[in-house]
């Protein structure tokens, strides 16, 4: 049995629960037909399901591997599901269109170690990834004028100063959503999830990085460089304005 290639942020390598290794132990000296239509049913331990997707993919498209791949589908929406009850349909929807593309990603890269280490955990990071870039969207998809005060207005340099705050927690709901519309088309999704946990949600820069797989260093990167674009937004204006008159 091959070992996991995968590791965590400390460089830990990713390692195969013993009730896990044993299982795929002994399902390897079954017949291949046998041991995927256990797996398809929901008979053996997903992290089972992952290991014989991996590794006994056959040389042509087979009924029974096609079962294999429908049945960890199946399984990775099951154990997301609970983390999208509080969302509407459409969210949901939404959520599981995003995590079925980067699942399908992952299948194609053979980037599915953590899913071979804990099934709960890998599905857990995809759906809370694809959960808070669906609230975003969800969250500047809201007109600008449904947000703030009549008369009043944000510019593209009260959104920097906004997104350059180094601390302090989250910022008033209404001034996030209004911030977002105003550069969101300028910005990657990274930098939209980044300002999100850490501005919307109320995550330190560290707990942002811990959900979007990456340091918190990455993430003030990508929080300042969203503040470029928006500092870099506002000087734009007044020129384009006068170009047009």
């Amino acid at each position: 049995m091959k070992p996991l290639a995968g590791s965590n942020k400390q460089g830990e390598r990713y390692v195969r629960p013993d009730a896990v290794a044993a299982e795929i132990e002994a399902v390897l000296e079954w017949p291949l037909p046998k041991a995927f239509a256990l797996a398809a049913a929901g008979k053996l331990r997903p992290q089972t399901l992952v290991y014989l997707m991996r590794n006994c993919t056959p040389n042509r498209p087979t009924a029974q591997y096609d079962a294999l791949i429908v049945a960890f589908f199946s399984r990775l929406q099951r154990a997301g599901a609970p983390m999208t009850r509080d969302m509407s349909n459409l969210d949901r929807e939404r959520v599981d269109d995003l995590v079925k593309d980067k699942a399908l990603q992952l299948i194609e890269t053979d980037r599915l170690d953590i899913f071979e280490m804990s099934f709960k955990l890998g599905a857990e990071r995809l759906y809370l990834t694809a959960k808070a870039a669906v609230r975003l969207r969800t969250n500047t998809e809201v007109s600008r004028e449904d947000l703030i005060e009549p008369g009043s207005d944000l510019t593209g340099e009260e959104a920097a100063d906004s997104l350059s705050l180094a601390k302090g927690g989250s910022m008033p709901l209404a001034e996030a959503k209004a911030m977002l519309n105003q550069i969101y088309e300028l910005l990657t999704e990274k930098e939209r999830l980044a300002i999100f946990y850490v501005h919307q949600a109320g995550l330190t820069e560290k707990e942002a990085g811990e959900q979007m797989g990456c340091t918190d260093r990455n993430v003030r990167h990508l929080i300042k460089s969203a503040s470029r674009k928006a500092r870099a937004s506002e000087e734009s204006a007044p020129r384009q304005r006068r170009g047009k008159e």
